[in-house]
């Protein structure tokens, strides 16, 4: 039996991911921290389904995680889980800072290495990382969760690189600004900036990256607004291009 594997499956996009995927008939394992909302999820699709309920930012909680995938036939893996936060850097808790790379970027890393090795040796599969478009440049006052989505953005390329021609593939999917719970995560009122006034919906973010996958694509990004947002961020200076999005993201008080 081969599975698909999402995590941060209780909500937003990784909820979705699970509807869309067991729509195509894959038996699923669902990880999320909220086992009431992950067992929702679980209890609302119609294929055979698993929950694992782990705090990714723990070394503990990855190991068992992987633990779980060692000997699965695992054909997708969806990296979604991951958060954000918003303010000066040297203003936020370090802490919450050092949690962040743990799930956006180390648990991402670990649990992509469990499952290629297998993806590999059975000539099919896929990796869908769930990027974002801040990932094009430097994100003043959100820079770690800028920072962390840029490394996956380039891990997925790479590995992009490696798998092709295999039967395997890696996706970076870049969505914008979704109407997620990331946004109200974030703990700060970010409705005033220019970035987050406006939020795309989340079902058609998911169908694109699938299809994206689906296809060997390396990098999707949903919807012409970004794909233009992400042009221009490209062809600027990295300085010019941090201090449009200093003003695009600056938070009220500085304003």
């Amino acid at each position: 039996m081969s599975w698909a594997v999402i995590t941060g499956a209780s909500s937003g996009l990784g909820a979705i991911f699970a509807d869309q995927l067991a729509q195509r008939g894959r038996s699923l394992l669902l990880a999320g921290r909220d086992e009431t909302r992950l067992r929702a999820v679980a209890e609302r699709v119609e294929q055979q389904v698993e929950v694992f309920v782990g705090d990714l930012g723990t070394r503990e909680s990855v190991d068992a995680l992987v633990t779980r995938l060692d000997g699965r036939e695992v054909d997708v893996l969806v990296n979604n889980a991951g958060f954000g936060t918003y303010g000066p850097f040297a203003e936020l808790d370090a802490e919450r800072e050092r949690e962040l790379v743990a799930v956006n970027v180390d648990a991402l890393v670990r649990l992509s290495h469990a499952v290629l090795p297998g993806m590999l040796a059975r000539g099919r599969g896929g990796v869908l990382n769930v990027v974002s478009t801040i990932a094009f440049q430097p994100g003043p006052y959100q820079a770690t969760y800028g920072a962390s989505k840029a490394f996956v953005l380039s891990l997925s390329q790479a590995l992009w690189a490696e798998t092709r021609g295999s039967g395997v593939t890696v996706t970076a999917l870049r969505p914008g600004p979704t109407r997620t719970g990331f946004v109200d995560a974030l703990g700060s009122d970010v409705s005033h900036t220019a970035v987050y006034r406006r939020l795309a919906a989340p079902e058609p973010v998911v169908a694109a990256g699938l299809r994206a996958l689906d296809r060997g694509r390396a990098v999707i990004v949903p919807g012409w607004r970004y794909r233009a947002m992400a042009t221009g961020a490209r062809l600027m200076p990295g300085w010019v291009s941090s201090l449009v999005s200093a003003r695009m993201l600056r938070p009220a008080a500085a304003s």
